[in-house]
């Protein structure tokens, strides 16, 4: 809830001290930054470390950080070069925490629930991503960016002290045969992902829509105050309207997914991603526009929950931290896109930016499933059972 609120407050802050769509293209982006060069050695602790404990450091620097920003804020002091040295602190915090708490699911269920609970999961994260942008534009709006920054430090402090006193240390514990070195255990985690085809696929089919075609909606705030003569309140309400989206298709899969569907659920999620886009820039009115990011909400929830699920069933426990580093760290490279559009939008326009992604990603879904979707759509059940054994 606190990631949103920030989230919130940080594009907002931005377009009020730059008003330039390349400059907060480049604010997004710069958390990709550490978050990419971070993934794989983060990835790496995280399977040599209690990952609770990873979490719980990660949580009181972030608590430390936007306390900083905060009073930066409010004394007036804030400048953008403090953004995005913000910005690039949040990146690194998110290369511990993906890997680590993604990697945990796999010790708390049994492995024939793997999609349920991944798709639990990601609806946990998108129920705050519907409340906080709401609650961050309110802020923003009502009290200010600073006042949002310290509601942020205290969701983070939140976060820590339960974990500390919620969650046992046994939960993030790794049992590993073996006491190789850093070094041996990239080496090994590459030599792995070398060997399973599917598993670079579906990791490239994944990758493609979210660098190529879904960076618009990270000009979101300049979107609001440009095109549809909004406010904070505005930018908060359609921010809400994409977290609303991803919980609806992170439940819907959590009620009837299956890990046979792994291929079909990917391709709709693609062509979800891509008419969203279309709708987006068309669109005047602004519950079509909170509808289409509503749908693109729930395509990239399909997206996600599937490829983790695909990650859980085929990567043994001791090797999840480094593998979803290595993954996160191409994934990393989706707000990179926004530096293109942010550039882009101020030569054609922002409405332009995402007709053209939308109909980038309609032909990467074509692509995706001729090279790669089909494959695992057309999985035998046999071999999704011998998927199930390698974890």
């Amino acid at each position: 809830m606190g990631l949103m609120v920030q989230f919130t407050a940080r594009a907002w802050l931005v377009v009020q001290l730059t008003d330039s769509a390349l400059v907060l293209g480049a604010v997004e982006a710069s958390w990709a930054v550490t978050f990419s060069l971070g993934s794989i050695p983060m990835g790496l602790i995280a399977d040599r470390f209690n990952r609770r404990t990873l979490l719980l450091i990660d949580n009181v620097a972030a608590v430390l950080m936007a306390l900083v920003l905060g009073v930066l804020v409010v004394t007036d002091l804030v400048a953008v070069w403090h953004v995005f040295v913000a910005s690039l602190v949040a990146g690194l915090l998110g290369a511990v925490r993906f890997p680590a708490s993604q990697a945990m699911t796999g010790r708390l269920v049994p492995q024939d629930h793997f999609m349920n609970a991944t798709s639990l999961n990601t609806a946990s994260h998108s129920v705050p991503s519907v409340v906080g942008p709401a609650l961050g534009g309110l802020l923003v709006g009502g009290v200010g960016v600073g006042v949002a920054y310290f509601a942020t430090s205290g969701a983070h402090l939140a976060a820590a002290v339960m974990l500390l006193f919620g969650v046992a240390a046994s939960f993030g514990s790794i049992e590993r045969d073996d006491s190789r070195s850093m070094t041996a255990d990239l080496r090994q985690a590459i030599a792995y992902l070398r060997a399973d085809a599917h598993l670079l696929r579906l990791t490239t089919v994944v990758v493609m829509p979210f660098v190529l075609g879904s960076s618009y909606v990270l000009l979101l705030a300049l979107f609001v105050e440009e095109e549809l003569g909004g406010g904070a309140a505005m930018f908060g309400f359609l921010s809400a309207s994409l977290g609303a989206g991803g919980v609806v298709g992170a439940m819907a899969i959590a009620a009837v997914g299956r890990p046979r569907q792994i291929g079909y659920l990917m391709f709709l999620g693609i062509v979800g991603i891509g008419a969203a886009a279309l709708v987006y820039g068309f669109s005047h009115w602004l519950p079509l526009t909170a509808l289409a990011l509503m749908v693109g909400g729930a395509a990239q929830s399909a997206m996600f929950v599937s490829y983790e699920t695909f990650l859980l069933l085929r990567v043994p426990d001791e090797m999840r931290g480094r593998i979803m580093g290595l993954t996160f760290t191409i994934f990393g490279l989706f707000p990179a896109g926004a530096i293109f559009a942010g550039a882009l939008a101020d030569i054609v326009g922002l409405r332009a930016v995402a007709i053209l992604e939308g109909v980038v990603v309609l032909f990467l879904a074509a692509f995706a499933w001729r090279f790669a979707l089909r494959h695992v759509a057309g999985a035998s059940d046999a071999e999704t059972a011998d998927a199930t054994e390698m974890v």
